[in-house]
């Protein structure tokens, strides 16, 4: 079997007690390629008079991302999925989810059932995210049979999902995987004015080999997610008030690593273990039935299980996010989120550079025609790294965190009642914090879906990603095509 080089990070080779820490790069490994699918999100739809914006953290580097610090809320509706931004840019052609069957879904009891079987075939060029002399390419099989369950009362809500996503590849089985995501969501209305909801998430998922972090594993790296959260909405006249929060667990697995010698070390992973906790207070104020300017203010609070990682550096931190924004509502045709303000994260290892920096966003869905939807989406994000620089041979630099700042926009045309073609773009801009280094990922992706069937819809997708970094080992140029062929059961 034809295996290829490895890219490796920027940092220095260490190794203690046969324990690979993960700032070492080793120049040349053996590798098999990552896995294709994004988290999974799972939003339930609230219908809470007034709701914040629906914010995603992003992740260029194929890490988790963090949970945004803000106030948990999601948009009265649904956005189209071209409009949901997925890792800054999305890493993989995910298509933008089928439309569900045109059916009646099943019942059980006073629950609407939606059960949905999909497999996809996919083409990628650059499995290890290699430059453009080392790659090597791949095709997989993947497999994601999922189920969702909404409770269809007058009051509250009440929702389940779990989806399984089994990747199969040809020629690099090492890379094989099965994510699972499982969730459920729920809110209790007191009145039309107040109200209160929450979560629970969990997921099994692992991370793309185009992670700096943990790119030089034989197998990818496996971690769990464990997501819960909750708040209160409450509406005094034109003054809306919402307090709710986030904590996120994060559990990451060991990994062997092959050296250049052939000796098979350990990745130590435990180290990055964590506890994410975010939260804070938003108030807005009903300008119009359709315009809500608003302000916010959120902590994010960031625990890792070891007190110092395998580099003998503190990685705790504590943060702020100060926001301004407004809403803007026109029913059937425009939805609007725009905001502005500052954001710190202060980390107690003195060794750690501090993150301030202003912070502007906005989440836009624009429906010019009833065929024609336009999304847009702008964010600025702190997510956790552990990447290194070596400037010279006896220096080490050692990463905090990166500042992403991503922009994405998607237009998705319906040409007939069966086909619709999309077109999306997106721009990440990473800036490493405590080490000379920043990355540009760029992404495009045209689709098209075709219903044959209200039970049976074929989608069609190819992506181009790149990567022009500062650091030229690192830079990647990527093409994937995807075919998508998705049964939604309905009666």
């Amino acid at each position: 079997m034809q295996f290829g080089r490895a890219r490796t990070r920027a940092g220095k080779p260490l190794r203690h007690d046969g324990v690979v820490r993960r700032a070492e790069a080793p120049a040349r490994l053996r590798l098999r390629h990552s896995n294709l699918l994004s988290l999974i999100a799972t939003a339930l739809v609230w219908s809470s008079p007034v709701l914040a914006q629906d914010k995603v953290a992003q992740s260029p580097t194929g890490e988790p991302p963090s949970p945004a610090a803000q106030v948990p809320s999601l948009p009265p509706q649904a956005p189209s999925d071209n409009a949901v931004p997925g890792k800054a840019p999305d890493r993989i052609p995910t298509p933008a989810s089928p439309a569900s069957a045109t059916g009646a879904p099943f019942s059980l009891g006073s629950f609407l059932i939606y059960p949905e079987l999909a497999t996809s075939w996919m083409y990628d060029s650059n499995v290890y995210f290699s430059p453009n002399d080392t790659r090597l390419s791949d095709r997989a099989w993947i497999f994601s049979p999922a189920i969702r369950a909404e409770s269809n009362w007058a009051k509250h809500e009440l929702d389940f999902h779990a989806s399984l996503d089994s990747t199969r590849y040809s020629t690099y089985t090492s890379e094989n995987s099965n994510d699972f995501h499982l969730s459920t969501e729920g809110r209790y209305d007191f009145s039309a004015n107040t109200n209160v909801y929450g979560g629970v998430h969990f997921s099994q998922e692992h991370e793309d080999r185009e992670s700096p972090s943990a790119r030089n594993g034989l197998t990818p790296t496996q971690y769990h997610q464990l997501r819960l959260y909750g708040g209160v909405f409450h509406q005094f006249g034109r003054v809306s008030v919402r307090v709710a929060g986030t904590a996120q667990q994060l559990t990451y697995n060991n990994v062997n690593f092959l050296t250049s010698s052939g000796a098979v070390n350990i990745i130590n992973n435990s180290d990055r273990d964590r506890w994410q906790y975010t939260g804070g207070v938003r108030v807005g104020y009903e300008v119009t039935p359709r315009i809500e300017p608003y302000v916010q203010i959120a902590f994010d609070n960031r625990y890792y299980n070891s007190s110092v990682d395998d580099l003998g550096y503190e990685r705790d931190s504590t943060g702020m996010r100060y926001l301004a924004g407004v809403r803007w509502n026109i029913p059937r045709v425009l939805k609007l989120d725009a905001f502005a303000g500052w954001l710190r994260q202060d980390y107690r290892d003195p060794r750690f550079v501090d993150v301030t920096a202003p912070v502007v966003g906005a989440a836009l869905q624009w429906v010019p025609t009833d065929r024609t939807t336009v999304s847009a989406y702008l964010d600025r994000t702190v997510e956790e790294t552990t990447v290194t620089s070596t400037p010279s041979p006896s220096v080490l630099l050692v990463s905090s965190s990166y500042l992403n700042t991503y922009a994405s926009l998607g237009v998705e045309q319906r040409l007939t009642e069966k086909l619709t073609v999309r077109g999306t773009g997106s721009l990440s801009h990473v800036a490493y914090k405590g080490i000379p280094r920043s990355d540009d990922y760029y992404g495009a992706t045209l689709g098209m879906s075709y219903r044959f069937h209200r039970n049976l819809l074929l989608d069609l997708s190819v992506t181009a990603r790149r990567l022009n970094s500062s650091v030229p080992t690192e830079n990647f140029n990527q093409y994937t095509v995807m075919a998508r062929v998705v049964i939604p059961f309905s009666h």
